[in-house]
C-alpha cells in the first residue's frame, strides 16, 4: 500500500531543524531549517525516503506551498498587500515538474515575511505540500505538512 500520510513535527526556533515524523510506511521527508539571522527565511527540503519515484510539481515557493501562520494569541497572522495582489494576480512562470528518486532531495527556500505580517513574537507556522507516489501520472498524491514554532526577535 502506498504511503497517504500527513506528516507532523515541532522544532525550536532561530535555526531549528524541522522533520517530518511518519508511522509505518514513509515514502517522504519534508524538513525546515531557519536561518539563523532572519528566522522567517526558511529553507525547505522534501526528500523521497521511500521506494520508487515520488513527483513534486513547482511553480513558485510562496505559492508551492500551504501556508497558515497563527500569532501565539491563536489568531490567523495577516497576509501582506504584496501577497494578497499575487494571489489576485498569479504571475506566469515557471511550471517545472521534478521526480526524485529514492534518496534524492529538492530543496527551495520561503520568505514567511514576503507572505505575512511579521513583527516580534511567537508564531505557530504549518507548511504543507503535496507529492504524488509513483510519478504525477497515475501516482497517489501525498499531502505532507510540518508544524513548527517561529520566534521572530
Amino acid at each position: 500500500m502506498k504511503c497517504l500520510l500527513i506528516y507532523t513535527a515541532i522544532v525550536c526556533a532561530q535555526g531549528g531543524f524541522l522533520a517530518a515524523q511518519a508511522s509505518e510506511d514513509p515514502c517522504c521527508e519534508m524538513k525546515i531549517v531557519a536561518a539563523a539571522n532572519a528566522p522567517a527565511r526558511l529553507t525547505v527540503t522534501l526528500t523521497n525516503v521511500g521506494p520508487g519515484v515520488v513527483g513534486l510539481l513547482r511553480t513558485r515557493p510562496d505559492l508551492d506551498y500551504g501556508v497558515s501562520v497563527k500569532a501565539d494569541t491563536g489568531g490567523e497572522v495577516d497576509r501582506t498587500e504584496d501577497f494578497k495582489r499575487l494571489l489576485r494576480e498569479p504571475p506566469g512562470g515557471r511550471a517545472v515538474y521534478e521526480e526524485l528518486g529514492t534518496g534524492e532531495s529538492s530543496s527551495e527556500e520561503l520568505d514567511l515575511g514576503k507572505i505575512c505580517e511579521l513583527k516580534s513574537g511567537t508564531y505557530k507556522v504549518t507548511l504543507a505540500h503535496d507529492v504524488y507516489v509513483g510519478g504525477v501520472k497515475g501516482g497517489i498524491k501525498v499531502s505532507l505538512e510540518s508544524t513548527m514554532e517561529l520566534k521572530i526577535p
